[in-house]
């Protein structure tokens, strides 16, 4: 085991319990609350080759019954994420994920449900046959399941080019024949029954590998992601989807540096967006919290650098609580060193309510930390990760996941 069954956060605040028992590699944690407490969904390669596992865990924390393997296949599985829904009576898990062909030959965005006992309920295929799905995430309001993907056409070549403006602002949803990736969106029943077809809701990159989905209250859909359209580098983009309207806005500047990998999280009319970015000449944690309204506007006006340290700050998530959010990532704090868990909590109007706190003191490298609210406290899922027995991640690596509640 990477990590034993029980430690305590740096400076003995509270447990971490390790929830994965891989002996091989779990990776990229996801998280969702359930039955008082909450369920985390990860990437396992135990059996050789990545398959999606999940685990419950109480209120208090500690790991429910067995973890569940709910993937078997030929293909490697890869980055799950977990939503909880309410069908009659009963909580399933909604999993969204892709799949990689055995010999690399194709890549498939997929979405199913199970039982919290991980008896599988069914299964959808979502990105179209003979194209390359990934970075799938999936969200439930009411009665619907809302996916969405990005998907590679055949033979495409370059990036998206989506309109072209020097200042964040409405993106001209336009065709262009040839582009490599686009974001796509469809909406299910609770019953995997499809809503309508799938649906194009924004150009992307060939080098965009991550979304976030989040849900407002009148059920609009906000998808956050980063791409090359029409700028120097990856900027931020927001796809919001109101029914049967699409509206695409760049976020941020089209300055000649990287801005990668945004999450999301809306609570209380406030919108609250981090990344990170290179603006500065190293990757550091941003964040920027404006009006839910605002947003589409772009940040810039707004953007704040959370961090400021020799080495790389990534994986940076967000959760809202209340008239609080908390916001989690990885910090390498000096180049070659393991990457540590940071977290830091943050007024309704983007003030810092206390000082960062290191969260992981240890040999692993401590990544990717999903965050959920739990009550007065909040929830985050990561996976420690062996640097020196890394692998391709297909078969190989020592990395375990685990779960802390943070007072």
């Amino acid at each position: 085991m990477v990590a034993p069954a029980v430690v305590f956060l740096a400076g003995g605040e509270s447990e971490i319990v390790q929830v994965s028992r891989s002996g091989r590699g779990a990776y990229e944690a996801s998280l969702a609350p359930h039955a008082g407490g909450f369920v985390v969904a990860w990437y396992d390669t135990r059996h050789g080759r990545p398959e999606i596992y999940a685990r419950s865990v109480d209120a208090a924390g500690r790991p429910l019954a067995d973890e569940h393997r709910l993937t078997q296949s030929t293909a490697r599985s890869y980055e799950p994420s977990i939503a909880v829904a309410d069908r009659d009576g009963a909580e399933d898990l909604i999993v969204a994920w892709y799949d990689v062909a055995a010999d690399d030959s194709a890549s498939v965005a997929r979405v199913g449900a199970w039982t919290v006992a991980g008896v599988p309920r069914w299964e959808r295929r979502l990105s179209a046959p003979g194209h390359r799905g990934r970075a799938t995430v999936v969200a439930v309001a009411g009665d619907r399941i809302q996916c969405a993907w990005i998907e590679e056409a055949p033979n495409a070549s370059g990036d998206g080019d989506a309109g072209k403006r020097a200042v964040p602002g409405r993106v001209e949803a336009r065709e262009r024949q040839g582009s490599a990736a686009a974001l796509w969106g469809q909406q299910l029943t609770l019953a995997g029954e499809p809503i309508g077809p799938p649906r194009r809701l924004a150009w992307a990159s060939r080098t965009t590998w991550n979304l976030n989905l989040a849900m407002a209250g009148d059920g609009i859909a906000w998808v956050v992601f980063d791409a090359r359209m029409g700028t120097q580098t990856h900027e931020l983009f927001l796809a919001r989807v109101d029914g049967d309207r699409v509206t695409v806005d760049r976020l941020s500047a089209d300055d000649g540096a990287d801005s990668v990998y945004p999450d999301l999280a809306l609570g209380g009319g406030r919108a609250a967006l981090t990344w990170w970015d290179t603006r500065d000449g190293n990757a550091e944690v941003y964040l920027a919290v404006v009006d839910e309204e605002e947003l589409p506007n772009g940040i810039e006006r707004a953007a704040s650098r959370v961090t400021d340290t020799a080495g790389e700050s990534i994986g940076a998530y967000v959760d809202w609580n209340g008239a609080r959010f908390g916001l989690a990532w990885s910090d390498e704090v000096e180049p070659g060193r393991p990457e540590e868990v940071y977290f830091q909590e943050f007024t309704a109007g983007g003030v810092p309510a206390g000082a960062p706190r290191r969260l992981t003191a240890n040999p692993t490298a401590s990544l990717i930390p999903a965050i959920h609210d739990a009550g007065t406290r909040f929830a985050l899922a990561w996976n420690e990760d062996r640097v020196e027995l890394r692998g391709d991640h297909r078969a190989g690596g020592r990395s375990e996941v685990v779960f802390a509640f943070v007072p």
